[in-house]
């Protein structure tokens, strides 16, 4: 019987924590309201972002509660389903679980007929979308879906990603999400971006991790007229 309660326990765990966000709709992610703009949803999943998302403390809370059920469970019943249930939760609080448990609801909030898209970028940039799409029930559904297979590896090309993002047509908001650990160093990404938005596409940033390079998402939203978050909420 305590076999049973240890493995229903988890479970527990697992679907509070991983499928509550998939039916929530909100009109804000971290705090950045949901506007009228053309927005695009531009994703940081670098190897960093499988690090730990240490801010948050619901993060914090359910890892910990994860671990231990899913060693309860592994003693109890050999070590294999404990195991596999523990790194389930362990893995949703990482820094691009955190993305995806605010942005799929963001995205699922989006007023029929806003423009939006969604990229992420590692060494390469990997498009949702070539282009904006109006928000409907198909278009939010697929981009969902993108969102919550995305996987984090490879190296942190922000640079790259941030202007295929400035290049895209229409695009007049920008929401970066990332850990803000770009390769060639922060400068390097700033004076490329002074460069290439000339149409004051607004930047917004939202750093992940107590790792993150905190100035340097601070000063690509301070100069380019936008919002900078941490995910310490």
């Amino acid at each position: 019987m305590k076999k049973v309660i240890r493995i229903l326990s988890v479970f527990l765990i697992i679907s509070t924590f991983q499928s509550c966000y998939v039916v929530k709709k909100s009109d804000q992610f971290f705090g950045i309201e949901t506007s009228t703009k053309n927005t695009l949803y531009l994703i940081d999943i670098s190897g960093s972002m499988e690090g730990i998302d240490e801010g948050s403390i619901k993060d914090q809370v359910m890892r910990e509660a994860g671990n231990k059920a899913g060693s309860a469970v592994s003693n109890a019943i050999g070590g294999k389903i404990g195991s596999i249930l523990g790194k389930q939760v362990t893995k949703q609080a990482t820094k691009l679980g955190a993305v995806k448990r605010k942005l799929i609801p963001a995205i699922k909030g989006l007023p029929d007929g806003k423009k939006f898209a969604v990229f992420a970028y590692n060494n390469d940039v990997t498009k949702q979308s070539v282009e904006l799409r109006l928000a409907s029930n198909m278009s939010r559904t697929s981009a969902n879906i993108f969102v919550e297979n995305l996987k984090a590896g490879g190296g942190t090309n922000t640079a790259g990603g941030l202007v295929e993002a400035i290049s895209t047509p229409g695009v007049q908001e920008i929401v970066l999400m990332s850990d803000g650990l770009p390769n060639g160093g922060p400068e390097v990404v700033l004076e490329e971006i002074r460069k290439v938005n000339t149409n004051n596409i607004i930047i917004h940033t939202i750093a992940f991790g107590e790792d993150a390079d905190h100035n340097f998402m601070r000063t690509l939203a301070q100069e380019n007229n936008g919002i900078f978050i941490t995910s310490k909420m």
